[in-house]
């Protein structure tokens, strides 16, 4: 049986990135419910809160 073409081409530029994506990844977050995937996103944007802080530290003490 010959394989159905699909409805939509798909797109070069995402084809391209595709391959260097981690689908493990993505499948296992998918299997989270939403609070757990809110309080990741929450811990992830603390962390880069702390690092922006570390930055702006690192970069004033660099200038005394």
């Amino acid at each position: 049986m010959a394989q159905a073409k699909p409805l939509i081409e798909p797109d070069p530029v995402i084809e391209a990135y595709k391959k260097d994506v981690d689908r493990t990844l993505v499948r296992e977050n998918l299997r989270r419910n939403l609070d757990e995937r809110l309080d990741d996103l929450l811990r992830l944007q603390q962390f880069a809160e702390e690092l922006r802080r570390a930055g702006q530290k690192a970069w004033r003490e660099s200038l005394r």
